[in-house]
Protein backbone atom coordinates (compact mmCIF):
# COMPACT_ATOMS: atom_id res chain seq x y z
CA UNK A 1 0.00 0.00 0.00
CA UNK A 2 1.60 3.31 -1.06
CA UNK A 3 2.10 5.93 1.63
CA UNK A 4 1.42 9.61 1.04
CA UNK A 5 1.47 12.99 2.74
CA UNK A 6 -2.09 14.32 2.33
CA UNK A 7 -2.79 17.99 1.57
CA UNK A 8 -6.26 19.41 2.17
CA UNK A 9 -6.57 21.96 -0.61
CA UNK A 10 -4.94 22.33 -4.01
CA UNK A 11 -4.43 26.09 -4.25
CA UNK A 12 -1.08 27.78 -4.82
CA UNK A 13 -0.93 28.67 -1.12
CA UNK A 14 -0.22 24.97 -0.41
CA UNK A 15 2.76 24.74 -2.75
CA UNK A 16 5.34 25.15 0.02
CA UNK A 17 3.92 22.22 1.96
CA UNK A 18 3.89 20.01 -1.13
CA UNK A 19 7.50 20.75 -1.98
CA UNK A 20 8.72 20.38 1.60
CA UNK A 21 6.91 17.07 2.07
CA UNK A 22 8.45 15.82 -1.15
CA UNK A 23 11.89 17.08 -0.11
CA UNK A 24 11.56 14.88 2.98
CA UNK A 25 10.91 11.88 0.74
CA UNK A 26 7.12 11.65 0.79
CA UNK A 27 4.70 11.19 -2.08
CA UNK A 28 1.89 13.75 -1.92
CA UNK A 29 -1.87 13.30 -2.31
CA UNK A 30 -3.83 16.51 -2.94
CA UNK A 31 -7.55 16.81 -2.11
CA UNK A 32 -9.63 19.55 -3.71
CA UNK A 33 -13.16 19.84 -4.99
CA UNK A 34 -12.13 21.70 -8.17
CA UNK A 35 -10.71 19.67 -11.05
CA UNK A 36 -8.67 22.74 -12.04
CA UNK A 37 -6.88 23.03 -8.67
CA UNK A 38 -3.30 24.16 -9.51
CA UNK A 39 -1.50 21.61 -7.31
CA UNK A 40 -3.07 18.61 -9.04
CA UNK A 41 -0.43 19.05 -11.76
CA UNK A 42 2.35 18.42 -9.22
CA UNK A 43 0.65 15.82 -7.01
CA UNK A 44 1.55 12.12 -7.01
CA UNK A 45 -2.08 11.29 -6.21
CA UNK A 46 -5.20 13.43 -6.43
CA UNK A 47 -8.71 13.23 -5.05
CA UNK A 48 -11.27 15.49 -6.71
CA UNK A 49 -13.63 15.94 -3.79
CA UNK A 50 -14.36 18.65 -1.24
CA UNK A 51 -12.03 18.18 1.71
CA UNK A 52 -15.02 19.01 3.93
CA UNK A 53 -16.49 15.60 2.98
CA UNK A 54 -14.34 13.65 5.43
CA UNK A 55 -16.19 10.36 4.99
CA UNK A 56 -15.92 10.63 1.21
CA UNK A 57 -12.21 11.45 1.38
CA UNK A 58 -11.54 8.47 3.65
CA UNK A 59 -13.43 6.20 1.26
CA UNK A 60 -11.43 7.42 -1.73
CA UNK A 61 -8.12 7.05 0.10
CA UNK A 62 -9.07 3.44 0.85
CA UNK A 63 -10.20 2.88 -2.74
CA UNK A 64 -6.88 4.18 -4.05
CA UNK A 65 -5.01 2.04 -1.52
CA UNK A 66 -3.23 5.06 -0.04
CA UNK A 67 -1.93 4.99 3.53
CA UNK A 68 -1.73 8.60 4.81
CA UNK A 69 1.35 9.39 6.89
CA UNK A 70 0.24 12.96 7.65
CA UNK A 71 -2.55 15.43 6.91
CA UNK A 72 -1.87 19.17 6.61
CA UNK A 73 -3.12 22.45 5.22
CA UNK A 74 -2.09 26.08 5.17
CA UNK A 75 -3.41 29.36 3.92
CA UNK A 76 -7.16 28.82 4.31
CA UNK A 77 -9.35 28.88 7.41
CA UNK A 78 -11.91 26.79 5.52
CA UNK A 79 -9.64 23.73 5.50
CA UNK A 80 -8.53 23.82 9.16
CA UNK A 81 -11.52 22.01 10.66
CA UNK A 82 -11.80 19.29 7.95
CA UNK A 83 -8.05 18.69 8.25
CA UNK A 84 -8.34 18.25 12.02
CA UNK A 85 -11.26 15.86 11.61
CA UNK A 86 -9.43 13.86 8.96
CA UNK A 87 -6.28 13.59 11.10
CA UNK A 88 -8.34 12.48 14.10
CA UNK A 89 -10.14 9.78 12.07
CA UNK A 90 -6.81 8.53 10.74
CA UNK A 91 -5.11 8.60 14.15
CA UNK A 92 -2.48 11.06 12.92
CA UNK A 93 -0.96 14.14 14.61
CA UNK A 94 -2.86 17.38 14.15
CA UNK A 95 -4.86 20.14 15.69
CA UNK A 96 -7.46 18.96 18.23
CA UNK A 97 -10.91 19.04 16.66
CA UNK A 98 -12.23 21.15 19.55
CA UNK A 99 -9.59 23.82 18.87
CA UNK A 100 -10.32 23.69 15.14
CA UNK A 101 -14.02 24.23 15.89
CA UNK A 102 -13.20 27.33 17.94
CA UNK A 103 -10.97 29.00 15.34
CA UNK A 104 -13.48 28.17 12.59
CA UNK A 105 -16.32 30.03 14.33
CA UNK A 106 -15.89 33.65 15.44
CA UNK A 107 -18.63 33.21 18.06
CA UNK A 108 -16.64 30.48 19.79
CA UNK A 109 -13.40 32.38 19.23
CA UNK A 110 -14.79 35.50 20.97
CA UNK A 111 -16.08 33.42 23.88
CA UNK A 112 -12.64 31.85 24.28
CA UNK A 113 -10.98 35.28 24.26
CA UNK A 114 -13.39 36.59 26.91
CA UNK A 115 -12.93 33.56 29.14
CA UNK A 116 -9.13 33.85 28.95
CA UNK A 117 -9.07 37.62 29.36
CA UNK A 118 -7.46 38.27 25.97
CA UNK A 119 -7.72 41.89 24.85
CA UNK A 120 -10.11 41.76 21.90
CA UNK A 121 -12.83 44.15 20.69
CA UNK A 122 -16.17 43.70 22.48
CA UNK A 123 -18.83 42.18 20.27
CA UNK A 124 -22.08 40.26 20.03
CA UNK A 125 -23.34 37.50 17.76
CA UNK A 126 -26.46 37.90 15.65
CA UNK A 127 -28.62 36.08 13.14
CA UNK A 128 -31.09 38.80 12.15
CA UNK A 129 -31.54 42.55 11.98
CA UNK A 130 -33.30 42.88 15.35
CA UNK A 131 -30.38 41.17 17.11
CA UNK A 132 -28.01 43.40 15.16
CA UNK A 133 -29.79 46.54 16.35
CA UNK A 134 -29.53 45.33 19.94
CA UNK A 135 -25.84 44.54 19.51
CA UNK A 136 -25.17 47.94 17.99
CA UNK A 137 -26.89 49.58 20.94
CA UNK A 138 -24.49 47.79 23.26
CA UNK A 139 -21.30 48.12 21.21
CA UNK A 140 -21.84 51.51 19.57
CA UNK A 141 -20.27 52.95 16.43
CA UNK A 142 -17.93 52.65 14.71
CA UNK A 143 -18.48 48.92 14.46
CA UNK A 144 -17.73 46.09 12.07
CA UNK A 145 -20.07 43.29 11.00
CA UNK A 146 -18.59 40.00 9.75
CA UNK A 147 -19.77 36.44 9.08
CA UNK A 148 -18.90 33.98 11.85
CA UNK A 149 -17.25 31.58 9.41
CA UNK A 150 -15.87 33.87 6.72
CA UNK A 151 -12.33 34.37 5.50
CA UNK A 152 -10.46 36.74 3.24
CA UNK A 153 -12.66 39.65 4.39
CA UNK A 154 -15.70 38.25 2.59
CA UNK A 155 -18.88 39.88 3.84
CA UNK A 156 -17.08 42.26 6.22
CA UNK A 157 -18.36 45.84 6.54
CA UNK A 158 -17.49 48.80 8.72
CA UNK A 159 -20.46 50.87 9.83
CA UNK A 160 -20.38 54.45 11.08
CA UNK A 161 -24.10 54.96 11.63
CA UNK A 162 -27.25 52.97 12.40
CA UNK A 163 -28.50 53.62 8.85
CA UNK A 164 -25.69 51.45 7.48
CA UNK A 165 -26.54 48.47 9.68
CA UNK A 166 -29.14 46.65 7.57
CA UNK A 167 -26.99 46.43 4.43
CA UNK A 168 -23.98 45.29 6.49
CA UNK A 169 -25.99 42.56 8.21
CA UNK A 170 -27.43 41.31 4.93
CA UNK A 171 -23.96 41.17 3.40
CA UNK A 172 -22.48 39.27 6.35
CA UNK A 173 -25.33 36.75 6.60
CA UNK A 174 -25.18 36.11 2.85
CA UNK A 175 -21.48 35.27 3.19
CA UNK A 176 -21.98 32.92 6.15
CA UNK A 177 -22.58 29.20 5.65
CA UNK A 178 -23.95 29.09 9.22
CA UNK A 179 -26.30 32.03 8.64
CA UNK A 180 -24.81 33.98 11.54
CA UNK A 181 -22.61 37.03 12.06
CA UNK A 182 -20.86 39.03 14.75
CA UNK A 183 -20.88 42.76 15.37
CA UNK A 184 -17.79 44.16 17.07
CA UNK A 185 -16.41 47.51 18.05
CA UNK A 186 -14.23 48.77 15.21
CA UNK A 187 -10.64 49.16 16.39
CA UNK A 188 -8.66 51.77 14.49
CA UNK A 189 -4.89 51.97 14.19
CA UNK A 190 -2.08 50.11 12.46
CA UNK A 191 -2.61 46.42 11.74
CA UNK A 192 -0.02 43.67 12.15
CA UNK A 193 0.29 39.95 11.57
CA UNK A 194 2.02 38.02 14.35
CA UNK A 195 3.35 34.66 13.16
CA UNK A 196 4.44 32.00 15.63
CA UNK A 197 4.64 28.27 16.23
CA UNK A 198 3.88 26.20 19.31
CA UNK A 199 5.25 22.90 20.49
CA UNK A 200 3.89 21.16 23.59
CA UNK A 201 2.56 24.44 24.94
CA UNK A 202 5.70 26.49 24.32
CA UNK A 203 5.33 29.49 22.00
CA UNK A 204 8.11 30.25 19.52
CA UNK A 205 7.89 33.76 18.03
CA UNK A 206 8.52 33.97 14.31
CA UNK A 207 7.80 37.39 12.81
CA UNK A 208 5.71 40.54 13.10
CA UNK A 209 4.77 42.17 9.80
CA UNK A 210 2.91 45.37 9.08
CA UNK A 211 -0.24 44.89 7.06
CA UNK A 212 -0.82 47.50 4.39
CA UNK A 213 -4.53 47.59 3.57
CA UNK A 214 -6.38 48.48 0.39
CA UNK A 215 -8.43 51.66 0.82
CA UNK A 216 -12.04 50.71 1.62
CA UNK A 217 -14.20 49.48 0.17
CA UNK A 218 -13.65 46.61 0.60
CA UNK A 219 -12.72 46.66 4.28
CA UNK A 220 -9.48 45.19 5.52
CA UNK A 221 -8.15 43.57 2.35
CA UNK A 222 -4.38 43.28 2.73
CA UNK A 223 -2.21 44.36 -0.20
CA UNK A 224 1.18 43.97 1.53
CA UNK A 225 2.89 42.19 4.43
CA UNK A 226 6.02 44.18 5.28
CA UNK A 227 9.08 43.37 7.40
CA UNK A 228 10.42 44.81 9.63
CA UNK A 229 7.33 46.01 11.42
CA UNK A 230 9.05 49.26 12.52
CA UNK A 231 7.70 48.71 16.02
CA UNK A 232 10.26 49.16 18.83
CA UNK A 233 11.60 45.89 20.32
CA UNK A 234 9.36 46.26 23.39
CA UNK A 235 6.37 46.75 21.09
CA UNK A 236 7.10 43.55 19.17
CA UNK A 237 7.61 41.61 22.39
CA UNK A 238 4.22 42.83 23.60
CA UNK A 239 2.60 41.61 20.38
CA UNK A 240 4.28 38.21 20.72
CA UNK A 241 3.01 37.96 24.32
CA UNK A 242 -0.49 38.78 23.14
CA UNK A 243 -0.24 36.22 20.32
CA UNK A 244 0.94 33.59 22.81
CA UNK A 245 -2.02 34.30 25.11
CA UNK A 246 -4.39 34.35 22.13
CA UNK A 247 -3.13 30.98 20.88
CA UNK A 248 -3.52 29.37 24.31
CA UNK A 249 -7.00 30.85 24.71
CA UNK A 250 -8.30 28.88 21.73
CA UNK A 251 -6.40 25.72 22.68
CA UNK A 252 -3.40 25.69 20.33
CA UNK A 253 -0.78 23.59 22.13
CA UNK A 254 1.24 22.55 19.08
CA UNK A 255 1.22 23.88 15.54
CA UNK A 256 1.25 27.20 13.71
CA UNK A 257 -0.39 30.38 14.99
CA UNK A 258 -1.42 33.35 12.82
CA UNK A 259 -2.74 36.30 14.83
CA UNK A 260 -4.07 39.58 13.44
CA UNK A 261 -3.55 42.50 15.79
CA UNK A 262 -4.43 46.19 15.71
CA UNK A 263 -2.65 48.79 17.84
CA UNK A 264 -4.97 51.61 18.86
CA UNK A 265 -3.43 54.49 20.83
CA UNK A 266 -0.54 52.26 21.85
CA UNK A 267 -2.75 49.36 23.00
CA UNK A 268 -2.74 46.10 21.01
CA UNK A 269 -6.00 44.23 20.41
CA UNK A 270 -6.39 40.72 19.02
CA UNK A 271 -8.71 40.81 16.01
CA UNK A 272 -8.65 37.08 15.29
CA UNK A 273 -6.43 34.00 15.26
CA UNK A 274 -5.82 31.25 12.71
CA UNK A 275 -4.42 27.84 13.64
CA UNK A 276 -2.47 27.67 10.40
CA UNK A 277 0.32 29.29 8.44
CA UNK A 278 -0.81 32.36 6.53
CA UNK A 279 -1.90 32.04 2.94
CA UNK A 280 -0.24 35.27 1.83
CA UNK A 281 3.32 33.93 1.64
CA UNK A 282 3.82 34.90 5.30
CA UNK A 283 5.93 31.81 6.07
CA UNK A 284 8.00 32.23 2.92
CA UNK A 285 8.70 35.86 3.84
CA UNK A 286 9.57 34.92 7.42
CA UNK A 287 12.18 32.42 6.23
CA UNK A 288 13.83 35.05 4.03
CA UNK A 289 14.02 37.73 6.73
CA UNK A 290 14.42 35.66 9.93
CA UNK A 291 15.86 32.35 8.75
CA UNK A 292 13.14 30.24 10.40
CA UNK A 293 11.54 27.69 8.07
CA UNK A 294 7.94 27.50 9.29
CA UNK A 295 6.80 25.39 6.34
CA UNK A 296 9.33 22.70 7.21
CA UNK A 297 8.20 22.94 10.86
CA UNK A 298 4.58 22.52 9.75
CA UNK A 299 5.41 19.39 7.75
CA UNK A 300 7.42 17.90 10.62
CA UNK A 301 4.60 18.69 13.07
CA UNK A 302 2.07 16.92 10.83
CA UNK A 303 4.39 13.92 10.68
CA UNK A 304 4.81 13.92 14.48
CA UNK A 305 8.55 14.56 14.08
CA UNK A 306 8.89 18.20 15.18
CA UNK A 307 11.39 18.85 17.98
CA UNK A 308 12.67 21.90 19.80
CA UNK A 309 15.89 21.78 17.77
CA UNK A 310 13.90 22.51 14.62
CA UNK A 311 13.24 26.06 15.86
CA UNK A 312 16.86 27.15 15.55
CA UNK A 313 16.80 29.67 12.69
CA UNK A 314 19.14 29.67 9.73
CA UNK A 315 20.75 32.72 8.22
CA UNK A 316 18.30 35.29 6.85
CA UNK A 317 18.64 36.35 3.23
CA UNK A 318 18.06 40.07 3.86
CA UNK A 319 16.94 42.42 6.66
CA UNK A 320 13.90 43.78 4.79
CA UNK A 321 11.19 42.16 2.73
CA UNK A 322 7.56 42.15 1.79
CA UNK A 323 4.79 40.26 0.11
CA UNK A 324 3.10 42.67 -2.27
CA UNK A 325 -0.26 41.59 -3.64
CA UNK A 326 -1.27 42.63 -7.13
CA UNK A 327 -4.69 44.16 -7.71
CA UNK A 328 -6.10 45.06 -11.11
CA UNK A 329 -9.17 46.33 -12.86
CA UNK A 330 -11.91 43.71 -13.31
CA UNK A 331 -12.51 42.12 -16.67
CA UNK A 332 -11.52 39.21 -18.96
CA UNK A 333 -7.87 38.27 -18.48
CA UNK A 334 -6.14 38.02 -21.86
CA UNK A 335 -2.48 37.74 -20.84
CA UNK A 336 -0.44 37.15 -17.69
CA UNK A 337 3.33 36.71 -17.43
CA UNK A 338 5.40 36.91 -14.24
CA UNK A 339 8.71 35.89 -15.85
CA UNK A 340 10.01 39.44 -16.46
CA UNK A 341 9.57 40.28 -12.77
CA UNK A 342 11.34 37.09 -11.67
CA UNK A 343 14.46 38.19 -13.55
CA UNK A 344 14.87 41.27 -11.33
CA UNK A 345 17.15 41.54 -8.29
CA UNK A 346 15.44 40.79 -5.00
CA UNK A 347 12.37 39.09 -6.48
CA UNK A 348 12.11 35.58 -5.02
CA UNK A 349 8.63 34.68 -6.18
CA UNK A 350 6.03 36.15 -8.52
CA UNK A 351 2.79 34.56 -9.57
CA UNK A 352 -0.91 34.86 -10.25
CA UNK A 353 -3.93 33.37 -8.52
CA UNK A 354 -6.05 33.82 -11.67
CA UNK A 355 -5.40 32.46 -15.14
CA UNK A 356 -5.70 33.67 -18.71
CA UNK A 357 -9.24 33.21 -19.99
CA UNK A 358 -10.82 33.86 -16.61
CA UNK A 359 -12.83 36.97 -15.78
CA UNK A 360 -11.42 38.90 -12.82
CA UNK A 361 -14.32 40.23 -10.71
CA UNK A 362 -14.31 43.51 -8.80
CA UNK A 363 -12.28 43.55 -5.58
CA UNK A 364 -14.64 42.64 -2.73
CA UNK A 365 -12.32 40.42 -0.63
CA UNK A 366 -8.85 38.92 -0.66
CA UNK A 367 -10.06 36.31 -3.16
CA UNK A 368 -10.08 38.86 -6.00
CA UNK A 369 -6.41 39.81 -5.70
CA UNK A 370 -4.77 39.01 -9.01
CA UNK A 371 -1.34 37.85 -7.87
CA UNK A 372 1.66 38.45 -5.62
CA UNK A 373 5.34 39.34 -5.42
CA UNK A 374 7.79 38.18 -2.74
CA UNK A 375 10.79 40.49 -2.43
CA UNK A 376 13.76 41.31 -0.18
CA UNK A 377 16.23 44.18 -0.01
CA UNK A 378 18.97 45.68 2.12
CA UNK A 379 16.81 48.56 3.35
CA UNK A 380 13.29 49.88 2.99
CA UNK A 381 14.14 52.46 0.35
CA UNK A 382 15.64 49.77 -1.85
CA UNK A 383 12.66 47.51 -1.10
CA UNK A 384 10.24 50.16 -2.36
CA UNK A 385 12.26 50.66 -5.53
CA UNK A 386 12.49 46.93 -6.23
CA UNK A 387 8.76 46.54 -5.65
CA UNK A 388 7.90 49.29 -8.11
CA UNK A 389 10.20 47.81 -10.76
CA UNK A 390 8.70 44.36 -10.26
CA UNK A 391 5.13 45.65 -10.50
CA UNK A 392 5.98 47.43 -13.72
CA UNK A 393 7.65 44.30 -15.12
CA UNK A 394 4.61 42.07 -14.63
CA UNK A 395 2.70 41.54 -17.85
CA UNK A 396 -1.00 41.99 -17.09
CA UNK A 397 -3.54 42.47 -19.86
CA UNK A 398 -7.22 42.66 -18.99
CA UNK A 399 -9.83 43.60 -21.55
CA UNK A 400 -12.49 46.16 -20.77
CA UNK A 401 -15.74 44.51 -19.70
CA UNK A 402 -18.49 44.61 -22.28
CA UNK A 403 -21.72 46.18 -21.08
CA UNK A 404 -24.89 44.37 -22.14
Amino acid sequence: MPQAFVLAGGSRSQLGLLRQARALGHAVCVIDGAETAPLFAEADHRIVRSFADVDGVLAELAQLGIEPVAVATMGSDQAVLPTARLAERLGLPGLPVRTAEIVADKRKMRAAFEEAGVDSPPGRELSNLDEARQALGEVGVPAVVKPVDGSGQRGVTEIRSAEELQAAVERALAASRAGAAVLERYVSGDEYTVNGFLLDGEYFPMSVTRRRLHPPPPLGVCIAHRYPSNLPPDGERELFRLADATSRAVGIESGPSYVQVRVENGRPWTIEVGARLGGGKDAELAKLVTGFDAIRANVLWALGELSRADFDPGEPTAPCGQVRFVVAQPGPITRLDAAPALELDGVHEAGFYWQEGMVLPPLTSGAERLGYLLLTAGDETELDARTERALEALVVEIAAEQLV
